[in-house]
């Protein structure tokens, strides 16, 4: 007799800390895209975006823990 496994989708739970409005913790299927979580979130190109401290590409794949920081991009000082 064989034992047949069959392939379980796993979730993930990323920390989102947007800066001035607060911290949300997003539980999703694997595998899960930054841009995909900042579509869900709604960033726009305003605001930078790091994943556990580093600039990364927007087709980064997020692993669990993983905490996304959303700053608004600070502009001003002399030309």
């Amino acid at each position: 007799m064989s034992t047949v496994t069959l392939d379980k989708k796993s979730a993930i739970t990323v920390k989102v800390v947007t800066m001035g409005k607060g911290v949300t913790n997003f539980m999703r299927e694997e595998p899960l895209s930054l841009s995909t979580l900042l579509n869900e979130v709604g960033v726009s190109e305003q605001m930078d975006v790091r994943v556990n401290g580093a600039t990364v590409e927007k087709h980064h794949r997020l692993a669990d823990g993983d905490q996304v920081l959303i700053v608004p991009r600070i502009r001003g000082g002399r030309a």
